[in-house]
């Protein structure tokens, strides 16, 4: 397999790999790299249209162009801006945010924010089996992420979508029949593409309390009220594990 994988020793380790790895100067640079958190080591990076579809691999695109066609169709009484309505990615990515399974994966600039997400869910649902979180690292500069190979980086105008702004969000569209970016990248071949960080589960009290001093909080990644809401359930739990 031509897909790098770094073990962490703790969330420490992680914050001082992932900038001697990345960065020859020490020092981050935004864009260079976006990066995924994922709650566990075996989650693949899939989509959630190609983890919905059950048909054959040759359907695939056609399918999910068919999905985005209809999803388009019965958002014709909604008010949606026109240059909204008329843009494919744009009416892509409103679907993704409201339930449509499509083939955008969501990636961050920030590997705190991906981090984050790693790790948010195993606050409010309790440690369990899983050992590490996974941080994936997609260096942009790679040949493979383009339309003409098959999977493109893709930007969407935040303009209305405070979810992308806050995230530092873009997007990954994969367009071949593959199931996840790592099949993609391992038929490639090009090493490097892809790095998977893993971050022990143990940690993630002490990551999500340095987390919310940065200001990544449910509140400011989710905006809103259910965002406030589980902002101020996480400071509890973390507050319950200090006082234990």
């Amino acid at each position: 397999m031509n897909i790098k994988e770094r073990k962490c020793e703790s969330w420490s380790d992680f914050k001082t790999k992932i900038i001697e790895d990345l960065y020859e100067d020490g020092v981050f640079s935004k864009g260079r790299y976006l990066f995924r958190g994922q709650g566990s080591e075996s989650f693949s990076l899939s989509s959630s249209f190609d983890r919905w579809f059950k048909g054959e691999r040759k359907d695939k695109v056609r399918v999910s162009n068919e999905l985005l066609d209809q999803f388009i169709k019965e958002c014709e009484l909604e008010d949606i801006p026109p240059e909204t309505r008329g843009n494919r990615l744009m009416m892509r990515s409103l679907g993704q945010h409201n339930g449509l399974p499509t083939r955008l994966l969501d990636w961050s600039e920030s590997p705190y924010v991906a981090t984050f997400f790693a790790f948010s869910g195993h606050i409010r649902h309790g440690i369990n089996l899983v050992k590490h979180v996974a941080i994936w690292v997609l260096d942009t500069q790679s040949y493979i992420w383009n339309e003409e190979h098959g999977c493109q980086i893709v930007q969407v105008e935040s303009f209305g979508n405070e979810r992308i702004r806050n995230q530092h969000g873009k997007f990954t569209l994969l367009r071949t029949s593959e199931n996840s970016l790592e099949e993609y990248a391992i038929k490639q071949e090009e090493p490097g593409a892809l790095i998977k960080y893993l971050i022990p589960v143990r940690d993630a009290f002490a990551a999500m309390a340095e987390l919310d001093s940065m200001g990544l909080s449910h509140a400011r990644i989710y905006p809103g009220i259910s965002g406030n809401a589980k902002s101020a359930e996480v400071r509890i739990l973390i507050n319950q594990i200090k006082n234990k």
